[in-house]
Parts: C-alpha cells; sequence; structure tokens
C-alpha cells in the first residue's frame, strides 16, 4: 500500500512524504552518474528536471518518518540555506534542533501570528511566499540559514491526542493518559540518523546543537542534559518554568530544570529572554543557577515586546562559535537520568529502577564513580533497592584484572572484589541501588580513586550572608595504598563567595574513611538583586599530578532571617484546614482566596511529634509581593548532614499559580527533643511577585519570586520558638 493511500494519513504528511521521495531519487541518479559517466548527460537532464519540481515547492521542506520510539509517524521541517544543493555532497552542514513553545508544531513555534501582537511580519529574504512565514520563527530560521550556513531542524513536539491545552511534549499533562509517554531523549537519537541519511550533514555532535523556546526550551534543556555527548551546545528561549513529570508511569519523575546542572559539565549554554516576557525571571534565576557549574553559560535580554525567540541570529551564532572545536570527552562528570537505561558518555546503564526518582552516576572518571539513586534532587532520600549495571567504554586494558572497592553509605563499610575487564577493554559493575556507593577502579596507569563523599541528607550548602562557615568533610581513599593528598578549593562566583582557606594536605591509609572537622572556611555574600548561588570545585592532586576528578557543590547564601511571630506557624500532621494563600492566574490575581490544605499523617493535632509525618506552614505579615499579606506559605527544609534529626518524605507541588508550582516537604522526626537538646529546623519558602511591564504586547506583568529563610526550634514540650 502506498503511504498516501494509509487510513489516517494527513494530506501535509503526505505532501511532505512524496517530496522526500523526490529528492532521494535526485541523489539516487547523481549516485549512477557518479559510477557510470556514460550515461551522465541524460542522468544530468533528469535530475535538473527533477530538482526545478522541487524548487516549485516552498523554500522549507516537511519531512516525514516513522519513529520507533514513538510508534507513529512524525513530521519535521527543514531548513537549508539559499545555496544548499541535495547532490552536492562535498558540501556538509551543521545542523542546529529547534523544539518549538506550548500551542506550537514542527510548523510553527507558538499559536500566534504576528500580527495577533500588532506586529509586522518577518521577510524571508529570496524565498517564495509561504502563509507560514506569518508565525514567528519561520522566517527567521529562513534568513539564519543562508546566513549562518546552517541547516535548521524544526522538531514537533505535538501531541494531538492531548484533550486540552498546550498539547505538546508531556503526555502527563492529561488528567487520564493510556497512550505513549513519548521518550524525546531518546527519539532525537533517531531524527539525527533521519536528517544526517537524507541531507548533506557534517555529522558528529561537534556539528549539532538544541535550542528551543518555552515549553520548547525546557524541552531542549531536557534533551541536552540526557543527551550531552550528543551535541556540542545548547540554548534556550524564556524556557517553561513548571516542574513536568516525565516517563512511563512506572518510573515517571518530576523534573526540576534547575537541578540539571550536574549533566551539562563541559556543555556550552547560552540563555535569551526578552525584557517583556512574562517569564523573564524564571531565565534569569535558570542562568544563575548554571552560573559557575562547569561550562560555559550565556545570558541575553532581548529588546522585544512578548515571549517569543527574540534574536535568534545571536543565539544560533552562539551555537555556529563551537562548532569549531572538535568534541572533547569530559575527563570527570555527572549525570542524573528518570529512565531504567540510558547512555551517556559510552557508559551504559541498565536497572530495575520503578518508582519516581533519579539514578545518580556522580563524578565519573577513569578511577570511577559514584552510584546513587535519589528520589526528588537536592535531597538525599534514596530509592529502595534494585540492581544497577554500568558497563565502562572501552578505556581500559582488554582482558585485564582489576581491583573493585567500594564505599557504602548504607553500611559505612568499604569492601573489595576482583573484576577482569572484557576484550574490548569495558569493565562491568553492579550496584544495589539504595542510597549508593563510592566505587574505586584499580588497576596499571589509573589514577588513585579519592572521593570527597556526597551529603545523603542535603547536598546543598547554606551559608548565612558575611558569616565565616567551616566547611567539614568526609573523604575516602579507595586505594590498596596510604596517599597524600593535597585538596584545593576553588570558585568561579567570587561576588557571591569568599574561600578565606583553600588548601589542605591529608594523608589517608588504605582503603579508609576519614572526617575533617576543618576542611576548609568560606563565607558567603548576599546579593539581593539577583539569585544567590555559587560554586564550589573541589580538585585534589598527588605528588603534583592533578587527580581527573573535579567535585562541585553547590552553594546557597541565604538573606536576612524572616521576622515571624510562633503564632504564624501552622502544623499539619494529619490536620486539614482551608487557609488563604498567594494565588493568580497570569494577568491576575486573588491573595485572598484560601484552598484546603491537607497534609502529614499523624493525629491531627497540630503538634510535631515522633512517628508521625508532618509540614510546616508559615504566615509573613507581607511577603515579596505587596498584595501578599498575611497569607499563608509552604516550607521546606535546608538541613544538611550536620544537622540529621530531620528527614523528607516527600515533596508536594502546589499549582496556586499558573507560572510554577510551590513545594511543601513532608517531614519525620529521627528523634525527640530534649531538654538539652531542643531540634533545630531550618527552612526555606518562596514568594511570588506580579511584576509589572510597560509597553507590551502580550501580556502585562511578569512572574517573579524570591526565597525566604526561618528556623525553628522544637522543644522537648512540643512547642516551637522562632530563632
Amino acid at each position: 500500500m502506498n503511504f498516501c493511500d494509509r487510513q489516517g494519513v494527513k494530506h501535509s504528511d503526505c505532501r511532505s512524504y512524496n517530496e522526500y521521495l523526490r529528492r532521494s531519487m535526485v541523489q539516487k541518479v547523481a549516485r549512477i552518474c557518479h559510477k557510470n559517466s556514460w550515461v551522465c548527460l541524460p542522468v544530468i537532464i533528469v535530475a535538473v528536471f527533477l530538482i526545478a519540481i522541487c524548487s516549485n515547492a516552498m523554500a522549507y521542506q516537511d519531512e516525514i518518518h516513522y519513529s520507533e520510539t514513538f510508534g507513529a509517524f512524525r513530521t519535521f521541517r527543514v531548513f537549508t540555506p539559499l545555496a544548499y544543493n541535495p547532490v552536492d555532497e562535498t558540501t556538509k552542514y551543521p545542523v542546529i534542533y529547534f523544539f518549538h513553545g506550548c500551542g506550537g508544531s514542527y510548523a510553527r513555534s507558538g499559536p500566534y501570528k504576528y500580527v495577533d501582537y500588532g506586529l509586522k511580519p518577518v521577510p524571508a529574504l529570496n524565498r517564495p511566499e509561504s502563509k507560514d512565514y506569518e508565525y514567528a520563527n519561520n522566517a527567521d530560521f529562513e534568513n539564519v540559514a543562508t546566513d549562518l550556513n546552517v541547516i535548521i531542524i524544526a522538531v514537533d513536539g505535538h501531541i494531538a491526542e492531548l484533550p486540552e491545552g498546550c498539547q505538546v511534549y508531556f503526555p502527563t499533562l492529561a488528567e487520564s493518559w493510556d497512550g505513549n509517554y513519548y521518550n524525546f531523549s531518546r527519539y532525537i537519537r533517531e531524527l539525527i540518523a533521519v536528517v544526517d541519511q537524507r541531507y548533506q550533514t557534517k555529522q558528529g555532535a561537534q556539528y549539532r546543537a538544541v535550542s528551543g523556546l518555552s515549553m520548547g526550551g525546557h524541552m531542549a534543556s531536557w534533551i541536552a542534559a540526557t543527551n550531552p555527548h550528543l551535541f556540542s551546545s545548547a540554548s534556550q528561549f524564556c524556557y517553561g518554568p513548571n516542574y513536568y513529570d516525565v516517563g512511563d508511569p512506572a518510573f515517571q519523575t518530576t523534573v526540576d530544570i534547575r537541578e540539571l546542572w550536574r549533566n551539562l559539565r563541559t556543555l556550552p549554554f547560552r540563555h535569551t529572554t526578552t525584557d517583556r516576557d512574562y517569564l523573564r525571571f524564571y531565565t534569569d534565576y535558570l542562568y544563575a543557577t548554571f552560573r559557575g557549574a562547569g561550562f560555559e553559560n550565556e545570558y541575553y535580554l532581548a529588546d522585544h515586546c512578548h515571549h517569543a525567540a527574540a534574536r535568534v541570529d545571536l543565539q544560533f551564532a552562539f551555537h555556529m562559535s563551537h562548532f569549531i572545536d572538535e568534541k572533547q570527552n569530559p575527563s570527570c562528570f555527572s549525570h542524573i537520568n528518570l529512565y531504567p537505561d540510558f547512555e551517556v558518555w559510552g557508559y551504559d546503564i541498565s536497572s530495575g529502577k520503578t518508582g519516581n526518582g533519579w539514578i545518580y552516576v556522580h563524578d565519573v572518571s577513569k578511577d570511577g564513580l559514584g552510584l546513587y539513586t535519589r528520589k526528588r534532587l537536592p535531597w538525599g532520600q534514596s530509592l529502595g533497592e534494585f540492581e544497577i549495571k554500568v558497563i565502562t567504554p572501552g578505556i581500559y586494558q582488554p582482558s585485564s584484572d582489576y581491583v573493585i572497592s567500594r564505599y557504602s553509605y548504607k553500611s559505612d563499610t568499604i569492601s573489595i572484589e576482583n573484576i577482569t575487564s572484557d576484550q574490548d577493554g569495558k569493565i562491568i559493575i553492579s550496584s544495589g541501588g539504595g542510597a549508593g556507593e563510592e566505587i574505586g577502579i584499580i588497576g596499571d596507569g589509573i589514577q588513585p580513586p579519592i572521593f570527597v563523599l556526597t551529603d545523603t541528607v542535603n547536598e546543598n550548602i547554606y551559608l548565612e550572608d558575611g558569616r565565616e562557615t567551616v566547611l567539614s568533610g568526609e573523604i575516602v581513599n579507595l586505594s590498596l595504598k596510604p596517599q597524600t593528598v593535597d585538596f584545593h578549593l576553588s570558585s568561579e562566583n567570587e561576588d557571591v563567595l569568599n574561600i578565606l582557606s583553600n588548601t589542605n594536605r591529608l594523608t589517608i591509609p588504605a582503603l579508609t574513611k576519614i572526617k575533617v572537622d576543618s576542611f576548609f572556611m568560606v563565607q558567603g555574600k548576599y546579593l539581593s538583586a539577583e539569585p544567590n548561588i555559587a560554586y564550589l570545585q573541589i580538585h585534589a592532586s598527588i605528588d603534583g599530578v592533578a587527580l581527573d576528578r573535579v567535585q562541585y557543590r553547590q552553594v546557597h547564601v541565604k538573606s536576612a532571617q524572616l521576622q515571624l511571630d510562633v503564632t504564624r506557624v501552622r502544623i499539619f500532621d494529619g490536620l486539614s484546614d482551608s487557609l488563604p494563600v498567594f494565588k493568580y492566574n497570569w494577568g491576575s490575581w486573588d491573595p485572598l482566596k484560601k484552598d484546603l490544605i491537607k497534609e502529614g499523617k499523624g493525629n491531627g493535632n497540630g503538634v510535631i511529634e515522633t512517628g508521625e509525618t508532618f509540614a510546616i506552614w508559615i504566615q509573613p505579615e507581607q511577603a515579596f509581593d505587596s498584595l501578599d499579606q498575611n497569607t499563608w506559605h509552604s516550607t521546606i527544609p535546608i538541613n544538611n548532614a550536620g544537622n540529621t534529626d530531620i528527614e523528607i518524605k516527600e515533596i508536594i507541588p502546589h499549582h496556586f499559580t499558573t507560572g510554577k508550582s510551590v513545594l511543601s516537604a513532608q517531614m519525620r522526626l529521627f528523634r525527640s527533643p530534649t531538654p538539652d537538646h531542643p531540634i533545630r529546623i531550618p527552612l526555606r519558602t518562596e514568594f511570588l511577585k506580579m511584576e509589572p511591564l510597560t509597553n507590551d504586547c502580550h501580556r502585562p506583568t511578569a512572574d517573579n519570586f524570591q526565597y525566604a529563610f526561618v528556623t525553628l526550634i522544637l522543644n522537648a514540650d512540643g512547642t516551637i520558638e522562632i530563632e
């Protein structure tokens, strides 16, 4: 049966398929001509005729292919330079993959035309007229493809079966869904193969980039984070900030894009937003979150009146600048992934993972890796135990003996075992999941495996503004010999972080963990105008030789403590109550609207007690927005390994706004407070604000937000004080 005769095939898909067949015929004819010179003249005549037919179509080309990942035909749009010749195999082009926004498709970056905003459409220079140029970015892509000599692929994230809303990328946005869950991080590999087969592309990660707008900016960031080895750079325009659930129900996990910094080491990243984008502050915060995290990180604020992919030329020029340098594998990387099976940087990971959460490969280098599971980052609660198998790349001597050494976070013990690499120089490592372990690989020519242990309560470090703070650390030497290690601390975020002591020499016995009470000393500097995030980089060297493993720790500098009366604290331990909360939709708000809060599990008496799960809500007199007065706000704890009296059992999102969910932690006590040892609970809350915009052509306000901090003291009699 002809493809176009199949039931349910759209006319546009049929046209795209026929265009593909015409171009394929031209390419086949060219190959025949190359091998059989005696038939060249008639072949050229036929080829010219076919090219003429194709040139009568629109300048861009809509392609269709069958996706094994999605189990369906998918369409994508291709923008090529004006000089592109499909039969010229001597001229190749780099490729930028673009993901559209909410309500869009491969044919348009969003649902609105330029005229809907009172704007004049961008002309597509030297191209035939097309109604699709009335929609944003089609003409931009035509022009930029020619100006930069690059192929641009508009990916289709539209899911027509979704009943309402944006109808893109995330089936979990539907109230119920029994179809495909659209693994775009796997699909992109299929699409790359199709594009490379059909077009004259420069192949390899060095010549690929990924970008996207709004929800597509979120998706482009996710694609880059799950496939950093496939691209030379990544970017986003005005990304969609909410937390999205991704994956099939068996292992579905909530993705917070800000936690993906772990995956992007060595991958240059660029952010563009506009000065009148209603989501602009989320891009500001994402840029600040990525700054200093181990990769180039650029930001641009475009002069534009609404939420759009503005100045595509500048964003894509950033990508062009990174097509020059050869793609290198990092000597050390980290990676989080929600799928049970995945591959990154040549490492194949397979597992029996189920449930909401992450497999976390941490600070991977030739001498070993950390291998953990986490329900939600940065908090350290792990998933249950299940088998995880890691197959390394072939970077070891074939069929050779090695020693595997392990430090278990659960048992606090060290063990060793012998292992042999396979004939390809790969090593297979199995682990039991759960809290995880650090795994050393010992052999000839491999650096000694030295690990600064991860905080299994909360990975992040929180500093008081201006206070000199001594950082402790636990270090494990998983080598078979004592090691004298020089540790060095650095940061690219000197505006936020002072490092007061940055070197420390330690001698660590073989197969031993040590605790260092005074590892380094730092001082945070709170900057009120921007997010106060920094990264500590922990370097190590032995006998003057730098170790490949460089470990990163995210640091937050806290603002001044909230001034809060104890009567403005509510404990939900199975209690339910209707409270006024700060609620708004884009462009309007109702700060006094009440919402039913029912959280925690316990006797419901509103008192924190052992054996119960509880949530803490607070009521500041005034928050970030002037209208946000006397409303209640959820909290999450920011304790770490130095304060292990409480644990987080679950994080509940509340959709009080159309911008981004706010989070409420469901907590549990590890012990009862005593008169001599009360329990200290440091908390963070998030305030939201409607920021007026002037001269906008879309929405008159932008979502802004701010974090605030308060510390509760739980006494032996169950009463609470504010520190």
